[in-house]
């Protein structure tokens, strides 16, 4: 009790003493002053350390004059600068790549922060996982921000100004959460006449269920925010848009008529209530009211691209592209504008444009609806494989259900690709209605189901086939294209080929109603400029199909009917009904095109497998001699001519010499760059999307924290095999070891003669159409300038007279993004200020060196077979460091490139089995910094 009594008159004491003159109690007695000499020194001590430049000195003095004066009156501001110093040396050390050091640093400061925490001192802490995320230290800032949570304690200022964090970094769920306890802490509260942080905490947990896609959340929190505080125009006009966004238009029109009647010049409240007249079915009136806001105010952003968006929903092509335009003229990376633009052209059918635009809008974000858009538009198109190579980047399909993160945060999912897109336009531009077909949905949710199912090594032949019949299904002018592509899948893996010669018979007589498809030339050279599109694309820029004549295209797809027909045989051990097949779509097919090569290399195997040795000798040099060397090719006739003439004495005078393996001659070739890998799937903490969300919380003031859009690498597509010869620009491959074949091991069956059913049409003769000018590119202002590419397109289709191609693709430079570096903040005049910019003089960060591959499975065949890998460093790095390692020597053998140019970017490995054990195996590509690995299916 003593004790107790003496720190009593201690605290008493201290308290008495921090005044700096002290008055005199009641009764007269006054405490014990600290000596003027202390008082002097304490200051003096204090300026001294304040004042010190270096970092780290100023630390050490600033803790030294905290233990010499413990109840100084400056000691809280001692603490202060010591977080303040300590937040800068960690600045610094995250911008000299030191990361850990400098997250280090930053929780120290927090760690050090005095308690309770000033508002100013809170300001400076808030900015610590701001700059960690504008660093893309994401995971790190969300660890400081916890930190800081902790240190604020039940502080609903603060804690709702953490909240506007998260919002502003688009963690929703954490801002759900500290807005959700503010509410609980304020509510707790003894009663008072205003709780000043109550509606701003709504607000924000409105804007925090939007975000997360809970509209009726959403709506819930805005209704309770107003209630709160009737007079705020933020949660009148976030409720409108909320009640615009779950398709009530009506409701959000008496809500923004609320708004106007106070204030008759509120943009953001016109563009509203017409964008909601437009939902509402008055088009007339909205149409009037939208041409006097636009002469008023032209750069109105949000109602240009959402009265775009809305003509293109309901099928006006031209005046969707025309207001497009206007608000990509205001603002050029607004994605939305971008998707209103390309869903204008696939109104006017015209996806290949749609397609560029696109493109161009996947400079600026990366969410769910762009794979989407931009897989509708290749789909539209004819480019089965590529939407479905762009599908699989973000969705699934799982007992019937779409499943995707949307806004690259939410796992949802839907029944349809409709039904779950939804989400992600309601919350950006509160649309209810999508400008896509229900028709459309269902077809590409079909084409992700066959292309997820093709490639599994335990897919049923039942399945597949089934899978297969629901994507061809209708009867539209696409409908051939769509078989042809399945058949194709279905041989390239050797699976449900009954299906397969099925599909063949379908397709006669179908090639005239084909071609009068909108876009006929670009789905029957889909699978030819797969690869030199890929690697367009991959370098920002587009091929632009040429126009072939129709007589032509007619001879192409009636000779791949045939060839797919001979494969399918050929695979069932029908050699001579294949030789059949083969030899009537040749005399179809243009001479020395790809397609005929392709075929004859066929037919040159059909006729080994036949035990017509000689014939097949000549076939194999005649489509060799057509094409460009290669060493897959030249081994297949290498080994078949040794079987002949008992030597290779006279081969090279007949087919030149063996292709010499040169990196430079790959990568001339190669059409799976790294750059097209496809990512590791994303942790949710992870991922970031440019998340079009725009809104204001009027209590505090909700902070912009914009993570720089990184251009989204394309899924690399899936490998081809030699032997099926689908890719007529393969990668050389190092010569292997001879192996048998399996014609010689397994003679082929007694042939049988084609059904009647089978039999196709006559060729027919077609004058070979004029060879187009050369390569052009098109800049970034659009101007056409010839010039010759670094690496031109595979030619698809030669003359055989002239040896010159029959076209050559037109490449179009997709725009660069806007430079940003000079922009700090720009007012849109649509009543609203866009803060969401992207600052680009961050968005280069020294990264640790990762290696890439141009292929992230491979599959070939057992004993035998092999296909190239192309393997280097995302940015530059020592070629020569990279190893491999396989999982299984004994089964899997990797041969490097011997000899690597300097200036090489990327180096060749021969990934070869050298047993007949079947199976699943992984490659490793290891180097100091990071490692690789690929799946290796051997069949």
């Amino acid at each position: 009790m003593r004790s107790f009594a003496v720190l009593f008159l201690l605290i008493i004491f201290a308290i008495g003493a921090f005044p700096q003159k002290p008055k005199p109690t009641k009764n007269n007695v006054k405490p014990a002053e600290t000596p003027v000499s202390n008082l002097a020194n304490e200051k003096e001590e204090f300026e001294k350390a304040a004042a010190m430049t270096d970092l780290t000195e100023r630390i050490a003095a600033l803790q030294k004059f905290i233990i010499d004066f413990p109840k100084s009156r400056e000691k809280t501001r001692a603490l202060e600068l010591i977080v303040s110093a300590r937040a800068q040396l960690g600045d610094e050390k995250l911008r000299i790549g030191e990361n850990d050091s400098g997250i280090a640093f930053f929780k120290s400061a927090v760690a050090e922060a005095p308690t309770p925490v000033s508002d100013q001192l809170f300001s400076l802490l808030l900015q610590f996982p701001t700059n960690l995320f504008s660093l893309r230290q994401s995971t790190a800032a969300i660890d400081i921000a916890k930190l800081i949570e902790e240190k604020i304690g039940e502080n609903p200022k603060q804690l709702l100004a953490l909240a506007t964090y998260y919002l502003g970094t688009e963690n929703a769920f954490e801002a759900k959460r500290i807005a959700e306890n503010v509410i609980r802490i304020e509510t707790a509260l003894p009663e008072r006449s205003e709780k000043p942080n109550l509606p701003g905490a709504y607000q924000a947990l409105g804007l925090a269920n939007r975000m997360n896609f809970d509209f009726a959340g959403s709506v819930s929190a805005y209704a309770t925010a107003l209630e709160l505080d009737a007079v705020s125009v933020v949660s009148r006009r976030s409720l409108a848009e909320m009640k615009r966004a779950v398709g009530k238009p009506d409701e959000a029109i008496a809500l923004y008529n609320e708004i106007l009647a106070t204030n008759a010049n509120d943009a953001a409240a016109q563009t509203g209530l017409i964008l909601s007249q437009f939902d509402a079915g008055k088009r007339r009136e909205a149409e009037t009211e939208m041409a006097k806001s636009l002469e008023a105010n032209p750069n109105n952003l949000f109602l240009l691209a959402g009265a775009a968006y809305w003509y293109a929903a309901h099928s006006d092509g031209a005046k969707a592209i025309e207001l497009a335009e206007k608000a990509l003229t205001i603002e050029p990376r607004y994605t939305w504008a971008h998707i209103a633009l390309a869903r204008g052209y696939m109104a006017q059918k015209q996806p290949l444009e749609a397609e560029r635009i696109l493109l161009t809008a996947r400079q600026f974000g990366d969410f769910p609806t762009l794979d989407y858009e931009l897989a509708s538009a290749r789909f539209r198109a004819g480019f089965f494989r590529e939407a479905g190579d762009i599908l699989r980047r973000n969705f699934s399909v799982k007992n019937d259900y779409v499943k995707a993160w949307m806004g690259n945060r939410v796992p949802l999912e839907a029944m349809s690709f409709t039904e779950l897109l939804a989400v992600e336009r309601q919350a950006s531009i509160f649309q209810p209605l999508p400008a896509d077909s229900a028709e459309t949905s269902e077809r590409l949710k079909s084409l992700l189901e066959f292309v997820q199912k093709v490639d599994l090594p335990d897919a049923s032949d039942g399945e597949l086939a089934a899978l297969g019949e629901k994507f061809v299904a209708g009867e539209d002018n696409m409908k051939l294209y769509r078989q042809l592509f399945v058949a194709k899948k279905l041989l390239q893996q050797k699976k449900a080929l009954p299906k397969v010669l099925e599909l063949t018979r379908a397709m006669t007589g179908k090639v005239d109603s084909a071609l009068a498809a909108p876009d006929a030339t670009a789905a029957v050279l889909a699978d030819q400029l797969y690869d030199s599109r890929s690697f367009a694309i991959s370098r920002g820029e587009v091929v632009v199909v040429p126009t072939i004549e129709k007589q032509t295209l007619s001879r192409i797809l009636r000779g791949e009917i045939e060839e797919v027909a001979g494969g399918t045989l050929f695979e069932q051990n029908r050699a001579a009904e294949a030789i059949v097949r083969l030899k009537r779509g040749l005399s179809i097919l243009p001479e020395k095109s790809a397609w005929w090569r392709s075929s004859m290399w066929r037919f040159g195997a059909a006729l080994e497998a036949d035990g017509k040795r000689d014939e097949a000798l000549d076939t194999y040099i005649k489509a060799y001699l057509s094409d460009a060397p290669n060493a897959g090719k030249y081994l297949t006739i290498e080994v078949l001519y040794q079987k002949i003439n008992g030597s290779t004495d006279g081969l090279v005078a007949k087919i030149g010499s063996k292709p010499v393996l040169l990196t430079s001659q790959v990568i001339a070739q190669n059409t799976f760059p790294a750059a097209l890998a496809t990512p590791a799937p994303k942790e949710p903490s992870e991922i970031k999307t440019e998340a079009p969300i725009k809104e204001d919380v009027e209590s505090p003031a909700m902070p912009s924290f914009t993570p720089t859009p990184v251009p989204s690498p394309l899924p690399t597509p899936t490998p081809q095999e030699v032997e099926n010869e689908q890719n007529p620009a393969e990668v050389p491959l190092p010569t292997p070891t001879p192996q048998k074949t399996e014609a010689e091991e397994n003679p082929a069956e007694t042939p049988q003669p084609i059904p009647a059913d089978e039999k196709t049409m006559e060729p027919i003769s077609t004058p070979t159409p004029t060879p187009t000018p050369a390569v052009q590119t098109e800049n970034t202002n659009n101007a056409a300038v010839k010039t010759e590419s670094e690496t031109k397109p595979s030619d698809v289709l030669k003359n055989p007279k002239t040896e010159k191609p029959l076209f050559e693709p037109v490449i179009i430079t997709i725009p660069k993004p806007v430079t940003l570096a000079k922009v700090d903040s720009e007012k849109i005049e649509s009543g609203e200020t866009r803060a969401r910019k992207v600052d680009r003089t961050k968005e280069e960060e020294i990264t640790p060196c990762v290696i890439v591959a141009s292929q992230n499975e491979l599959s070939i065949l057992s004993d035998g077979g092999n296909l190239g890998v192309l393997v280097g460093f995302e940015s530059e790095g020592d070629l020569r460091q990279i190893k491999a390692v396989s999982s299984s020597p004994a089964d899997i053998e990797i041969i490097a490139e011997p000899e690597i140019p300097d200036g090489a970017t990327r180096a060749l490995f021969l990934i070869r089995s050298i047993s007949q054990k079947k199976g699943a195996f992984t490659v490793t590509f290891e180097s100091a910094c990071g490692k690789k690995e690929i799946l290796v299916k051997v069949r």
